[in-house]
């Protein structure tokens, strides 16, 4: 809608004047202390021990298997699996005033989430969070891709959450020079100086095509192909490596089955760092010598 949502850091999460030199932007939900608990059948003390994440988890979901016409009991018993992205919670953090009660681990580690979700709609299929920083939802695509293929279930929740809860990762990225000071992020610009945090939470469900065809569905899209790899060993934990980002490319375009040369649009990382930037491009310059020029990579 041609909205910028970046904005600086509300004073009901912190105060960033108390941390000078730390970067003070970031786009964030509004509501996101707002959750219905008795709706989920959740009394109203276990609910204050929940972390956001599990809540915005819950709440989306739920929204998400409404659009896609399965509301109520309709997947109840079925092995329909949950994947979805997620990290280690600050919330408690804040909780560190109340009393450690039966609920206060389960309401904060990040495992819970996604099984507290197949608890609720009573779901068999495989329940894991996936962590595994920014990539975390696309993984979290590639794991449910291979579930499905494998007979594992049938249907897939799929998404991402988070939430930014205190100023501890801020003051951590801020040092290792990963946050922009300005607030917006540059992409393949010459002027790019760092990304910009955002709290999110996004679910789609995943089914085979015929499936999905069958059952007549709502298609949004057609996921063709996927793949995952690491970059191993390079420059430092978190540089990321050019010679790998083409190989994981390559791999998935194999499992598609397509014609590189019909790809169209490249959705990148584009961390806006002097970094990672240049290191994208030459993994797309690479995949695109040797998908689209056979010979020069003879």
């Amino acid at each position: 809608n041609e909205r910028d949502m970046i904005r600086e850091i509300p004073g009901e999460r912190w105060d960033w004047r108390d941390y000078p030199g730390v970067s003070k932007w970031g786009s964030f939900v509004d509501g996101i202390d707002e959750f219905d608990p008795l709706f989920f059948g959740i009394s109203p003390a276990e609910a204050m021990y929940m972390s956001p994440e599990q809540r915005l988890m819950m709440q989306y979901v739920w929204e998400c298997v409404e659009d896609a016409g399965y509301g109520g009991d309709t997947l109840k018993g079925s092995n329909t699996g949950i994947f979805v992205g997620c990290g280690p919670s600050s919330y408690t953090s804040l909780m560190s005033h109340l009393p450690i009660e039966a609920y206060s681990v389960t309401g904060s580690v990040s495992s819970v989430g996604p099984n507290r979700i197949s608890y609720h709609m009573d779901w068999h299929g495989p329940s894991n969070p996936i962590d595994t920083a920014c990539s975390s939802s696309l993984v979290a695509v590639h794991r449910a891709i291979e579930a499905i293929r494998g007979g594992h279930c049938g249907v897939a929740i799929i998404g991402g959450v988070n939430a930014l809860i205190s100023p501890d990762v801020y003051i951590s990225f801020t040092k290792s020079g990963m946050l922009c000071e300005d607030g917006r992020c540059k992409t393949f610009s010459d002027k790019a100086n760092g990304y910009v945090r955002g709290e999110g939470a996004g679910m789609l469900m995943l089914k085979g095509l015929k499936a999905a065809q069958r059952d007549g569905d709502a298609i949004y899209a057609v996921i063709k192909g996927a793949a995952e790899n690491h970059g191993g060993r390079t420059t430092s934990l978190t540089a990321p490596n050019p010679n790998a980002q083409a190989a994981v490319i390559k791999r998935a375009v194999e499992d598609a089955g397509i014609d590189f040369s019909r790809v169209g649009y490249i959705e990148c990382h584009g961390t806006g760092t002097e970094l990672g930037d240049p290191v994208e491009i030459r993994g797309l310059k690479a995949v695109s010598k040797d998908l689209l020029d056979p010979a020069a990579a003879a």
